[in-house]
């Protein structure tokens, strides 16, 4: 029997929510300067195949353009 293998990484404030008071993500901008290969976020995104927002964070980050998550199935 196949087991899949589960990874969880969640980006969540304490209130719960990823995105600012205003629906922006302006906070992230702190961190704008470090490449997707030297924080090992590029990494991680090679190995993800399906993702789950909640409701909230996806409504932020539908209108992204161009879409950061190609080619991974949105849950």
């Amino acid at each position: 029997m196949h087991r899949p293998k589960v990874s969880v990484f969640l980006a969540v404030s304490l209130d719960g929510y990823i995105a600012g008071e205003k629906d922006e993500l302006s906070w992230l901008e702190t961190y704008s300067g470090d490449t997707p290969e030297s924080t090992g976020y590029a990494a991680l995104m090679d190995s993800v195949d399906t993702m789950v927002f909640g409701r909230n964070t996806y409504d932020v980050v539908l209108p992204f353009e161009p879409w950061p998550y190609a080619g991974k199935k949105i849950s």
